[in-house]
């Protein structure tokens, strides 16, 4: 009887024992806890991200075409993994393009790919594709023939293509044409706006073109007025219109070239804006003399993620803030101006413009030191009415326009425009997230310590192991 009644004490402890577990394991399956341990937090998402997934009540399929032999397979694997974890509504297909033939038509049908490498995001119908060049940075690097991975921006692009599906319908950006501006629809290979007219489709927003002289305002469904590059002047009425629409807590977005007038002078000096007749000379930072690359930004959430990516203007003006304290606008309603990016102190501004071969003259109107080349503009950010915050206005003035365009747009050149652009439709989350660097941990070592390795590892530790086993055969003979 005794031994019948351990038995079962023992069988009872068994029992609870694998309860126990069976509870352990059901609480952490439904609360999941994932620590980072790693010292660069690589892939560790941002509290704009978080905040971004604990917000989602829709469910968001993410279908990877990615082959797993690729450089980027793991890389957004692990990255996919941690927005799994934020959000149960976040569901991961992987489809590989080259084993999986039938399901990769199917797909690329579906959503109208014509390219392998994409991640597409789909939610209630909406899709956002982000493709490989979306992902990552690239750069050349001595003694290599194909360009080298510097930064993966998987977080940014995949957080960027998430916020535009729960935006809903997409915001309109409106391109103002009929006074020689550049358009979107030019694709030109050296003037044209076809590719960042491409990249602000791809970022899940509308493109419109706009000719002031057949409306009577600006629509009220533009959410960014973009004037590029006016070579003509613009009537009074249409600089009413869109100085009417910038006061009704409009964005709007100018670059203009130097040595044209636009007729939007006035209207800027109210904004406290200063335009110059005169093209910046950067002897520091230049490669043909007519170019500035820009390589000092001040901080703005515009410029937070620029890093060391450098935008290169060319033949840009300055523009530069005003002085507003002695005007006659109470201090509340004047618009803040903020400079954005800086030449050298060894810049100047030259103003002979009918020189062949540009050089400072002290003798006449041209200016020596730092230029602002880009401003960012805001009035009404800290009115509140009733506890309830009021949209503020936001212009960016660019002193280029060419920057952009389809013969120049580089890495840094969309970084910038884009920004601005996500600045002013309120989109800081798609900001605040910088690429993050990938580091080659390499393991250098000399000759001398080669050899000490090997000794060590094919002779030291099976010389101790086979040590202790004679040890132990030798006291237990004992």
């Amino acid at each position: 009887m005794k031994r019948i009644l351990s038995n079962l004490n023992m069988l009872a402890a068994v029992l609870l024992a694998f309860v126990l577990v069976l509870m352990a394991n059901f609480i952490s399956l439904n609360n999941p806890v994932r620590l980072d341990w790693s010292g660069r937090q690589y892939y560790a998402l941002s509290e704009k991200t978080v905040n971004l997934l604990e917000g989602l009540d829709q469910r968001v399929n993410v279908v990877v075409f990615f082959q797993e032999e690729h450089p980027l397979y793991h890389e957004i694997e692990n990255l996919l993994e941690e927005y799994q974890y934020h959000s149960r509504n976040i569901h991961v297909e992987w489809v590989d393009p080259a084993r999986d033939r039938a399901r990769t038509e199917q797909l690329a049908n579906q959503y109208g790919l014509t390219e392998a490498q994409v991640v597409v995001f789909d939610m209630d119908g909406k899709s956002k594709v982000v493709r490989q060049a979306d992902i990552v940075d690239s750069k050349m690097v001595k003694g290599r023939k194909e360009p080298v991975i510097s930064a993966f921006k998987g977080e940014q692009a995949f957080s960027s293509a998430i916020q535009g599906l729960m935006q809903g319908k997409p915001p309109v950006v409106y391109f103002l044409v009929g006074h020689g501006e550049k358009r979107v629809t030019e694709f030109d290979q050296i003037s044209g706006y076809s590719k960042i007219g491409t990249l602000i489709l791809r970022d899940n927003l509308e493109v419109k073109e706009l000719m002031l002289n057949s409306e009577k305002k600006i629509p009220d469904d533009a959410a960014v007025l973009v004037v590029a590059g006016p070579t003509k002047n613009m009537s009074a009425v249409e600089s009413e219109m869109i100085e009417d629409y910038l006061s009704r807590s409009g964005r709007v977005m100018l670059l203009l070239d130097a040595l044209k007038e636009t007729g939007l002078e006035p209207m800027l000096r109210r904004w406290g804006v200063a335009l110059r007749n005169d093209f910046v000379i950067d002897p520091d930072n230049t490669l043909k003399g007519s170019d500035v690359y820009i390589r000092t930004y001040y901080e703005h959430p515009i410029t937070l993620r620029m890093g060391d990516a450098g935008a290169r203007f060319h033949l840009p003006r300055s523009v530069e803030p005003l002085d507003t304290k002695n005007a006659d606008t109470p201090a509340e309603d004047r618009p803040t101006v903020v400079q954005l990016a800086m030449t050298s102190d060894k810049s100047w501004s030259e103003t002979q413009v009918d020189e062949p071969s540009p050089k400072y003259d002290e003798n006449t109107a041209d200016l020596r030191g730092a230029m602002s080349l880009a401003v960012a503009v805001e009035r009404g950010a800290t009115q509140k009415l009733l506890d309830v915050q009021i949209r503020p206005s936001r212009m960016v003035v660019f002193g280029d326009s060419d920057f952009v365009s389809n013969g120049a747009l580089t890495g840094g050149d969309q970084d910038l425009f884009m920004s601005a652009l996500n600045w002013l439709l309120d989109r800081e989350v798609l900001m605040a997230i910088a690429p993050k660097p990938i580091e080659e941990i390499k393991l250098s070592l000399t000759s001398r310590q080669l050899h000490n390795m090997f000794w060590i590892n094919m002779v030291g530790i099976p010389l101790i192991a086979v040590a202790i086993g004679l040890l132990v055969w030798w006291r237990r003979r004992k």
